[in-house]
């Protein structure tokens, strides 16, 4: 059998839909939970973004580098085949490195176009694109964030692109709604603006991509006390902390969680592969990685195996 062949035959014998047994119906999963290019290049936490399941939408977050690899070796198993969503707030490596191989696993093996990719205009900057050609022309629907626009994903959930300011870079924060179903809603790399209140006070769930100890001039990211101004005016009953830099890190999740928290809103900074239950965001379930890179496309791999690729 041509290894052309045998590629096709172990492609077929991938399930398109592999079960998220133990996961709650409407949950988020933390890839990663590390901000700054050091922290990222030190991989002392892990940079893969965050994996969404909410209503029939399917997806990844800000994939950055080990986005495909915290996927494989997630427990309960996650697969990159059958998503149906990919979305970049920014252009930055550390959100967007892993898109195009999950773009492959969301068209995988499909005779037609499918999934919808959400990003920013300047992620297709000719001769610089972040999503490749190869990549683009396989997929159904490609969106670009405008403020306030609100984009439509599959199985009538929208998510509402918020315009951030960061580093010369065109950047979009998420609120996440669906009839039904709890609104949450992401605040991504920016410094703090003076709308984020108005724009994010229906969350019930926020995730805060805070960055830094203290504030620091000419520096677009979140700090500690821009978190905790944010807190003071909306109450969510969840607040997630994410993209921890390593001053942040060090002065400990816990500490960061006592200067959060209120009688109104639990904050939790995320670790690494912890799952939110999205309909009971304050009973968290912490799930742990396997060791040794055990992949989640066991089945795929032990197909590919017997055709002797």
């Amino acid at each position: 059998m041509k290894i052309k062949d045998r590629c096709e035959e172990s492609a077929r014998n991938i399930p398109l839909n592999m079960p998220e047994a133990k996961y709650p119906e409407n949950f988020i999963r933390f890839l990663g939970t590390a901000g700054t290019r050091f922290m990222m290049l030190s991989q002392r936490r892990s940079t893969g973004g965050i994996w969404f399941s909410y209503g029939a939408s399917r997806g990844v977050i800000d994939p950055g580098p080990g986005s495909l690899v915290r996927i494989c070796e997630a427990v309960p198993c996650l697969s990159p085949i059958g998503i149906n969503a990919l979305i970049l707030t920014h252009r930055h490596i550390d959100h967007s490195s892993d898109v195009n191989v999950l773009a492959e696993g969301m068209t995988l093996n499909s005779a037609e176009k499918r999934g919808d990719v959400l990003m920013t205009e300047d992620c297709s900057e000719p001769g610089d694109s972040v999503l490749l050609g190869f990549a683009e022309k396989k997929i159904k629907r490609v969106h670009r964030h405008e403020d306030g626009k609100k984009t439509e994903l599959p199985g009538g959930v929208t998510v509402e692109s918020v315009q951030h300011r960061h580093h010369g870079v065109q950047c979009f924060g998420l609120v996440f709604r669906k009839e039904g179903l709890p609104t949450w809603g992401l605040v991504s790399d920016t410094s703090a603006l003076p709308d984020f209140p108005s724009r994010y006070g229906d969350c019930e769930i926020l995730v805060m991509n805070v960055t830094m100890l203290l504030p620091r001039a000419r520096l677009d990211h979140l700090s500690l006390p821009d978190a905790a101004s944010l807190l003071g005016v909306i109450h969510p009953k969840l607040a997630l902390v994410t993209h921890m830099g390593g001053m942040l890190l060090d002065f400990g999740p816990g500490n960061i969680e006592k200067l959060l928290s209120s009688d109104r809103t639990k904050t939790v900074a995320a670790s690494d592969g912890l799952v939110v239950d999205l309909e009971r965001p304050l009973a968290k379930i912490k799930a742990c990685k396997l060791p040794g890179g055990r992949r989640a496309l066991s089945n795929g791999i032990s197909a590919s195996r017997r055709s002797g690729i």
